[in-house]
Order: structure tokens, then sequence, then C-alpha cells
């Protein structure tokens, strides 16, 4: 067995990659005067954040085939069991605006 085809290693990459991808598009896209935690502030002032979470988490689809694809079953399997933490998170963040 790969040592890369473990659960855990899954699950971590998939709790990481939408924090990543999410500060990225943070990079990238906004031009203001806010630090990553005001600006995400602001966006929950705004009933937005639930929207980046939702963005943010897509490259773990990403993750997903390789691991698929690589036949690291074990792998995908945390990503997918990240993935609906990531859900939840979502539907939680949405409930609270």
């Amino acid at each position: 067995m790969c040592w890369c085809n473990k659960q855990i290693l899954g699950l971590i990459t998939g709790l990481l990659l939408p924090i990543i991808f999410g500060f990225l598009l943070f990079e990238g896209r906004y031009d203001g005067e806010l630090e990553f935690g005001e600006f995400l502030n602001s966006l929950f002032r705004l009933h937005s954040l639930g929207k980046l979470i939702s963005i943010s988490v897509l490259p773990n689809l990403l993750v997903f085939f390789i691991a698929i694809r690589t036949e690291r079953l074990l792998a995908a399997r945390g990503v997918v069991l990240a993935t609906v933490i990531w859900a939840v998170v979502t539907m939680v963040v949405r409930l609270l605006m």
C-alpha cells in the first residue's frame, strides 16, 4: 500500500485545500485594504460567506478524481469526508445569517 493512500491524508488535504483556495481567491480578486480575517467577517455580515466556502470546496473535486483515477481509494474517502464536513459548515453559516 502506498504511503499516500491513507484516509487521514485525504481528510487533511480536503480540509486544508479549500482554506488555501479561498485565500488565493482573496489575494487574486480583492484589491481593498482589508486583511483576510476582516474580509471573512465582512462576507459574513453581507451574508456571502457561505458562497465563498462553497466555491472554495471545488478543488476537492479535482483531488477526489485524481485519487480515484490513481486507485487511492482511502485517500478519496478522506476527501469525501472533508467535503461533507465543509457542507455542514456551509449549512451552519447560512443558517446563522
